[in-house]
């Protein structure tokens, strides 16, 4: 036995250093008491005796940190054990915030960083900083006791060059090879891709241009992180950013800003990078050499980067619901089924992909486009939008200019030449040509040129020179199911409807979860929301944009059954689900809706009769295309010889937001218009 800063150090028989019985001298007055062997003097004595209440206290201790609802020890223990045991809880932040220094600082940590903690309680402090921080990446060794990081070498490899970065602010060379030899290490870290080509040195910034992995983030896919080289910041370098940000050819105003001073809190506010920030349009993410070692720290890197960026941006910049457009990859949740469909049977047919507005049919064709490019064994996917698109000559050339295709495609012919030589290029493969929204370039084709261009993709198709995927409405439901159209026959038809629960919840909790909002009560609110938007996928990320925008205006990151209630009931709420339930539908079909909104389930009789009621005489024809139509819109469904509605809270939002007489009296008048005259008999 021997002291060892003020440690009595034991040694078992094996001669292994152990720490046991452990005495702080100057606690209890005890200068060189000899416990082993011997008689033991009355400073001895009560040497032991304050050993042993450590111990003690250091049990109760463990017992109060796995159990921080408050528990205070067993029945029995005495009030010394309960007195060192609160003391070491309430000394518990200190000790915590030691061991986190010295993770970052070394990346490991042993009795040598404790000397705050009595000797008793390493262990136990140890093992509890382990056990509340899950998320970091660590390694306890309980014999020694030690903890490390998993990867210490990766932080050891940090800190040398971020020492560095530091020296070197005054030699540009220099500085740009660390810092590039930190960014490198950084990117791997967060799976970030670099490309060399695009990096940038301006003035005193260093800029390397990255593109994202998803992160469940408003982040833009391509962005700059730029690393500042000062010891303090200035307002020349919030100009010197813009300029940057435009050498960069970035689009977007999102960078990752570096700033090598890891104590700016204590700086002038005017040489803050961080205060200096916030007054720009940019939303520049500030991020210097604590938040860095945090992400090298964690489990899970990238989530640990969000929650960094969280606290400096409002809610609103960063939520992933997007309302409009295709969602980015981060945000695509269900339609497995479809999707393997596709992907797995694309070499040997065409699919048609059919549905309302906003149901997801861009979205599944993006994701696909993604699927077919990573494949190792397709190179030739051609991916073009038609909303825009309504001749056969505008789609010529908007596929000239976005296949960047030279020759130009100047006729059928052109572009048959020019698919079979993307064919012969990829082995043989038929190339994929995904068209989204055709409903206006078929209409065009049919009446204007009976269908040849539709005639020619697939005559390509069946030659097996390329396979197609649309995407469109009535239109192209019409045509897949005439026997005189080009498409009669040629596709395998995916309708698209509502999501299932359980990819609906995943849209509103996952992103939630990601940006560190909490739900109140938050099984009511799920089910809340999917019962409001019957898993409508734009339904659903509307409601949980609406939410996000609610829980921000309070300053908080909580949701609450109130914030629901409120976003419900509001004008704009409804107006929306209206937008999005009827979508394009006509006159006669919003009619129908109107009319059966208070019935939960009607035949075709019954809705001929309701419109009788109300005076709307509507041929049977023109009644089943309508019936057919709703259907198509997923506003309808069809259960045995009757149809109910798919979306429960329609009654409910047309009764709350709508004078529905009124309403009536306006569709009547546009379905008077609209057709020929004579043609609905209106009374």
């Amino acid at each position: 036995m021997r002291f060892y800063q003020n440690h009595i150090l034991v040694y078992n028989r094996a001669r292994t250093p152990r720490y046991t019985d452990h005495i702080i001298p100057y606690l209890y007055g005890l200068q060189e008491g000899r416990i082993l062997g011997g008689a033991l003097n009355e400073r001895g004595l009560w040497g032991v005796i304050g050993a042993v209440a450590i111990a003690v206290a250091a049990i109760a201790w463990i017992v109060i940190g796995r159990r921080r609802s408050g528990a205070k020890g067993r029945a029995g223990a005495g009030p010394v054990s309960n007195l060192a045991a609160s003391s070491a809880e309430d000394r518990w932040p200190a000790w915590e915030t030691s061991i986190r220094n010295a993770l970052m600082q070394h990346g490991w940590v042993d009795e040598y960083f404790l000397s705050s903690v009595p000797p008793p309680l390493w262990v136990a402090t140890m093992r509890r900083y382990v056990e509340e921080h899950p998320e970091d990446a660590l390694v306890f060794y309980d014999s020694l006791p030690r903890i490390e990081l998993v990867n210490r070498l990766r932080m050891k490899t940090f800190l040398h060059s971020w020492k560095a970065a530091w020296e070197l602010v005054d030699a540009e060379e220099n500085f740009h090879s660390v810092v590039s030899n930190i960014a490198t290490q950084l990117f791997d870290i967060l799976g970030f891709v670099h490309v060399p080509e695009e990096q940038r040195t301006y003035r005193r910034l260093h800029g390397f241009v990255v593109r994202a992995p998803a992160l469940r983030l408003k982040v833009p896919p391509r962005f700059p992180v730029v690393f500042v080289r000062r010891h303090e910041g200035s307002p020349e370098d919030l100009t010197d950013l813009h300029s940057l940000m435009s050498i960069l050819s970035m689009t977007s105003y999102f960078a990752l800003i570096i700033d090598l001073n890891d104590f700016a809190v204590h700086l002038d506010p005017r040489k803050n990078l961080k205060n200096l920030v916030r007054d720009t349009i940019h939303d520049f993410i500030v991020l210097n050499g604590n938040d860095l070692r945090q992400i090298i720290i964690a489990r899970d890197p990238g989530k640990r980067l969000v929650e960094i960026v969280l606290q400096q941006v409002d809610l609103t910049v960063v939520s992933p619901y997007v309302t409009s457009g295709p969602v980015p990859a981060n945000m695509f949740f269900g339609r497995d089924h479809e999707l393997k469909t596709i992907t797995r049977k694309i070499n040997d047919t065409s699919f048609a992909l059919i549905g309302g507005r906003k149901i997801g049919k861009t979205s599944i064709l993006a994701k696909v486009y993604r699927l077919l490019s990573e494949s190792v064994a397709r190179s030739s996917i051609l991916y073009l939008d038609c909303q825009s698109v309504k001749t056969p000559e505008a789609f010529f050339e908007a596929a000239t200019t976005i296949w960047r295709v030279h020759p130009l495609i100047r006729s059928a012919e052109d572009f048959r030449r020019y698919v079979v030589y993307q064919r012969e290029e990829n082995a043989d493969e038929p190339v994929v040509v995904l068209l989204d929204e055709v409903d206006a370039l078929l209409s065009y084709d049919l009446e204007h040129g009976d269908g040849t261009l539709f005639g020619l993709f697939r005559a390509m198709s069946q030659e097996r020179h390329c396979r197609f995927v649309f995407c469109g409405e009535r239109v192209l439901h019409n045509q897949l199911h005439a026997a005189h159209s080009p498409l009669f026959n040629f596709c395998d038809v995916i309708h698209l409807g509502y999501l299932r629960e359980h990819a609906a919840r995943r849209i509103i909790l996952e992103p939630m979860q990601a940006m560190g909002v909490s739900i109140q009560d938050q099984e009511e609110v799920v089910y809340e929301i999917i019962n409001l938007s019957s898993c409508h996928p734009n339904l659903v990320q509307y409601l949980c944009q609406q939410l996000i925008l609610e829980a921000n205006a309070r300053h908080t990151r909580q949701i609450t059954p109130a914030d629901l209630n409120k976003v419900r009931h509001s004008s704009s709420f409804h107006e929306y689900f209206l937008e999005v339930t009827w979508g394009n539908t006509s006159a006669l079909e919003q009619v129908i809706t109107l009319l059966i909104a208070d019935r939960e389930k009607v035949s075709f009789g019954d809705i001929q009769e309701e419109l009788t009621q109300h005076g709307f005489a509507v041929p049977q024809e023109a009644l089943e295309a309508a019936i057919a139509g709703l259907r198509l819109y997923s506003i309808l469904l069809k259960e045995g010889q009757q149809y109910r509605f798919a979306s429960g809270a329609f009654p409910e939002v047309v009764q709350e937001s709508q004078e529905v007489d009124v309403l009536l009296t306006s569709l009547r008048h546009q379905m008077g218009e609209q057709a020929a005259p004579g043609y609905w008999g209106l009374s």
